[in-house]
């Protein structure tokens, strides 16, 4: 949690998360169900049914609370995406999130780590 940011006190939560403010809006709007990662030590920490703040990057006083309903994880994006629809994610097909991915990931840390769609709702 950022120093701007104020904790939603009624709803007690795990974890924390940021993410890009169009994808902030599309979760916040209901759009956008499953968030991706990589399965790193933070993601295998959480489970089904723990709560967590999530905020938007760009304007880190904006947050929502999310329960994870499950937990996909999958060796990579293209398994993981045998067993979840990419739409529910905000992106239109692999190429496209490849692309934005690599953006903040190398390829290489990729291949190392197994990846994970969170499927979530928004509770707050």
């Amino acid at each position: 949690m950022t120093q701007n940011q104020k904790p939603i006190p009624d709803i007690p939560y795990q974890f924390t998360m940021s993410v890009r403010h169009k994808y902030f809006e599309l979760i916040k709007s209901g759009q956008k169900d499953i968030e991706l990662r990589a399965y790193d030590e933070k993601r295998r920490k959480m489970k089904t049914g723990d709560k967590f703040l999530l905020y938007d990057a760009e304007n880190p006083d904006q947050s929502i609370i999310c329960e994870i309903l499950n937990m996909h994880v999958a060796p990579d994006f293209e398994s993981l995406f045998k067993k979840i629809d990419i739409k529910r994610s905000g992106f239109k097909d692999i190429a496209e999130l490849m692309d934005t991915i690599t953006k903040f990931v190398a390829r290489e840390e990729l291949a190392r780590e197994q990846v994970v769609g969170i499927e979530i709702k928004r509770i707050r």
